[in-house]
């Protein structure tokens, strides 16, 4: 026989505890929905809008993609409507003479890599450090240049 948890106390114990239950089912669910919605949202755009919209949502609007800049004075970032790619400099170097074309998932391009010091690193030493840390899908070829190298890069998202 189980005893009834509610003997001897009265309705308006009753109803409180009733309400307390209801209230934290309601935050659970409140909680368990909104991480849903977030990890649907995620999935969409990383996943299903490119496909379908040949662009990410938020990037929808951006016009003259691809484009190229240098973060941070060291990383080459490549923004395209469905993908990014970034790969670094060499140390020491300036970047100059930036070009890219490409499409919403896709670039290539080249950039110059200057030094204004003696503290040069070869293009197959350069080429050798980028070694495991390039994204799935780029390719990097470097040549030497007066006073620098030239990085040749392409990009395929989908490889």
């Amino acid at each position: 026989m189980r005893p009834d948890f509610f003997r001897g106390k009265d309705t308006a114990e009753r109803i409180r505890f009733k309400l307390n239950v209801k209230t934290a089912a309601t935050t659970i669910a409140i909680a368990v929905a909104v991480t849903l919605a977030f990890v649907v949202a995620r999935f969409v755009d990383n996943t299903l809008a490119p496909l379908f919209l040949n662009s990410r949502i938020e990037r929808l609007t951006e016009s003259h993609l691809p484009t190229i800049r240098v973060e941070q004075g060291r990383t080459i970032y490549c923004r395209m409507k469905a993908d990014d790619f970034r790969f670094p400099l060499p140390l020491g170097s300036r970047a100059t003479n930036l070009m890219i074309t490409g499409s919403y998932d896709s670039v290539k391009g080249s950039v110059e890599a200057r030094f204004d010091n003696t503290n040069r690193i070869s293009a197959d030493d350069y080429q050798s450090s980028l070694a495991g840390k390039l994204q799935p899908g780029g390719q990097i070829a470097a040549r030497d240049i007066p006073g620098g190298l030239l990085i040749e890069f392409d990009y395929f998202g989908d490889r």
